[in-house]
């Protein structure tokens, strides 16, 4: 059997690929569990294959770089209305879109795996404890594969577990572990539906990106009448194609286009076991990455030590203090676009003792050394440098993190360091580090918009949306 497993071993295997191709070997790695090369990428393995007397097109899916594929996961959660769950079954297959499917062990009661699988064609997903299948990751393999992850019905039960991050089975854990777009149709008891707890989870829900297909009122099996029925399959479909077409129409956007993006924290060693940092979380950056991949571009991110999953991106460079960002950043240039969310510390400690004599920081600072005092040393500038370099992109995007006086220091920081763009937010009071959410202002030399506070998956859609609009309109 041809695959792309067998193509990548024939090219000399994930190590010999990654390093010719300059990318991480855990990339090669889920074009082999997912039989797919990303279409970025196709040009690159294609030249390596030409070398060696190979012809790709044996080993791919037909049509994989041809046209758009598109790909949903459905999962289906124990609820009377998962009936309905078989009608949007029929409905994507029907719009020719690849489709897998996960029953949670509530759905079972209901409908039974082996009916699903009839109806799909294809396995129906229901252990995360599965051997066959968790021998391969498949949770990972099916949280990341694809496009949209439509919950239909959503249970108060899986909403609960969404918003909490609780993952005890198969369905939680995938909604856990994905970047993909996930609709969530919810389908309860109206007193469910309305209760605080349930109310609160969805506010949470809807505050972190996640889409909902609204309830609709009426009256229910249980002979109570009022909001949680499950829209009929038609319109949850046509909410869905809508998302994909919109994801057809955006994903060549940005072709051809290299970015780099800074993200996260810098972290300033003073001694082998202390150091001063920000409280940035890596969040914002990490989605505008996956935003601007989404949409064709070439990202590269250089990020400060962060715990979150990484982005989607082309390139993941980690560093540690704010000197390893500056010569990572400028030796990348040149670029199209240079994106700067990254909280880079300004200064560096250096502890002094005794007539100000530079201690030896290859060692513990101990207490006894009462007459310690520190120098600060500024690190360097990446936005400036940048600016005024003979590389410059054709576009830069800066952050600004305030307490005080947002917009007048945003702008102040826009034309001193000849920015394009800025996106500004007010950090006092804890309001954005660690957030899921995230308020700014976006200034450009003539204009500011206040953007209503939304997620920070949002922020970097709007963001996308303002540079296309500024590089080619």
């Amino acid at each position: 059997m041809k695959n792309v497993s067998n193509l990548i071993s024939l090219l000399g295997g994930t190590g010999a690929i990654a390093r010719k191709l300059d990318i991480n070997p855990s990339a090669i790695s889920n074009w082999k569990k997912q039989n797919k090369i990303p279409k970025k990428k196709y040009e690159a393995v294609s030249k390596l294959s030409l070398d060696l007397n190979i012809n790709i097109e044996e080993y791919l899916y037909p049509n994989n770089f041809k046209e758009f594929k598109f790909s949903i996961l459905l999962i289906i959660c124990g609820g009377i209305a998962s009936y309905k769950s078989l009608e949007i079954i029929r409905l994507i297959k029907k719009n020719n879109i690849e489709l897998d499917v996960v029953m949670t062990k509530s759905a079972q009661k209901f409908l039974t795996p082996l009916l699903v699988t009839s109806l799909n064609e294809k396995k129906c997903y229901t252990d995360l404890f599965s051997v066959e299948d968790e021998a391969n990751m498949n949770h990972i393999t099916l949280a990341r594969k694809a496009d949209i992850i439509l919950v239909a019905p959503a249970t108060a039960n899986i909403m609960g577990k969404f918003a909490n991050g609780i993952a005890d089975d198969l369905a939680s854990t995938i909604l856990l572990a994905t970047f993909s777009t996930v609709f969530l149709a919810p389908s309860m008891n109206p007193v469910m539906w309305n209760n605080l707890a349930t109310q609160d989870n969805y506010r949470k829900l809807l505050d972190r990106g996640i889409k909902f297909i609204e309830p609709e009122s009426g009256d229910m099996a249980c002979g109570e009448f009022g909001t949680g029925r499950l829209p009929e399959p038609k319109q949850i479909i046509e909410e869905i194609m809508n998302d994909l077409n919109y994801k057809k129409k955006i994903q060549k956007q940005f072709d051809n286009v290299s970015v780099v993006i800074t993200a996260g924290p810098t972290i300033e060693n003073i001694d082998p076991v202390r150091f001063i940092s920000n409280k940035s979380s890596g969040k914002q950056g990490y989605a505008i990455a996956s935003e601007l991949s989404k949409r064709g571009a070439d990202v590269t991110v250089i990020s400060g030590p962060v715990d979150i999953p990484p982005p989607e991106c082309n390139k993941l460079i980690k560093i540690t203090s704010a000197q390893e960002m500056y010569d990572k950043t400028i030796s990348i240039l040149p670029a199209d676009i240079v994106i700067c969310s990254a909280a880079v510390a300004d200064w560096r400690l250096i502890p002094e003792i005794n007539n100000n004599h530079s201690m030896n920081t290859k060692h513990k600072i101990k207490k006894s050394n009462h007459n310690l005092r520190f120098t600060t040393l500024k690190n360097p500038d990446i936005l400036e440098t940048i600016s005024k370099s003979k590389l410059r992109p054709k576009l830069i995007v800066g952050f600004s993190a305030e307490t005080e006086n947002i917009i007048e220091n945003a702008k102040s920081k826009l034309i001193s360091k000849k920015l394009d763009l800025i996106l500004a937010n007010d950090v006092s009071e804890n309001k954005v580090f660690g957030k899921d959410t995230n308020k700014v202002y976006v200034l450009t030399n003539n204009n500011c918009e206040e953007w209503s506070e939304q997620s920070k998956i949002s922020v970097a859609s709007n963001l996308a949306n303002k540079i296309n609009q500024m590089l080619f309109s």
